[in-house]
């Protein structure tokens, strides 16, 4: 664990907010043809710490908002299966409210949604590359499409990704305290909600898309993480890495 307080720290602290309420923070399942794979099969973060955000972004919790340790456990089982090209849904709690708050009411997250993928042999700390980003559209924020069809996001793999087993880490950040980032006040920041799970691709094209590590993906002081987004338009840019595109040359083909 790095700098700033760490997950387990904020989730003691959390639990005593008394103002719990199931956010729109956590990924319940993931869909492939109708055919949804859901809590009988390994999803990160575990239930008992689903609502929690990470607000550290130089901390190892921002992968997965969970352990190393966690993750290992988990280890390689498949969550779902898809072949590259493939548009899979993500599925959220249609109900999306954070749990951290500056009052007594828990409020819907609002900001924007990213997926990224990394293979699995990489052990969730590296080789991350984006595959989705959705900042605002038509003056809405992607948690806001999500709310809109009850919970669903759906996201395209694209067809030039090599096949293999990788972990895909679903993620919203909400925005609404972000005016600055405070130690002292938990309230104070933009709230990183991610989730992670093992996809295989069975069938594609033989990229492995360049990748970055997580930490490291993120700065607090990041224009598109901190500041006052109540008046926010289309212009807003997605924080992170660039979204992968096939054929874009940000990627290296496999050796036959």
């Amino acid at each position: 664990m790095k700098s700033g307080i760490s997950l387990a720290t904020f989730t003691l602290f959390a639990a005593n907010l008394a103002r719990l309420a199931n956010a729109q923070t956590y990924m319940t399942g993931i869909s492939m043809y109708g055919a949804v794979s859901g809590d009988s099969k390994p999803l990160l973060p575990y239930y008992s710490i689903k609502n929690f955000p990470v607000m550290d972004f130089d901390s190892d919790d921002l992968r997965c908002r969970t352990t190393e340790t966690d993750i290992s456990v988990t280890g390689t089982e498949v969550f779902q299966v898809a072949n590259a090209g493939d548009t899979i849904t993500l599925y959220w709690d249609p109900d999306s409210r954070t749990i951290v708050t500056q009052n007594s009411e828990p409020e819907f997250i609002n900001g924007p949604c990213m997926v990224y993928l990394s293979p699995i042999e990489n052990d969730a700390k590296t080789g991350w590359f984006k595959i989705y980003g959705s900042g605002m559209v038509d003056g809405k924020w992607c948690t806001d499409g999500i709310r809109e069809r009850g919970g669903k996001l759906d996201v395209t793999i694209d067809a030039t990704i090599a096949p293999g087993k990788y972990y895909l880490r679903g993620e919203t950040i909400g925005l609404n305290y972000s005016q600055q980032n405070s130690w002292d006040d938990y309230t104070q920041g933009a709230q990183s909600f991610a989730n992670c799970a093992v996809i295989e691709i069975v069938a594609g094209g033989d990229v492995v898309p360049d990748g970055v590590s997580i930490p490291g993906i993120y700065d607090k002081d990041d224009s598109s993480l901190k500041g006052d987004f109540r008046d926010a338009d289309d212009s807003y840019e997605v924080p992170g890495p660039a979204e992968y595109k096939g054929g874009e040359g940000n990627g290296n083909a496999i050796d036959e």
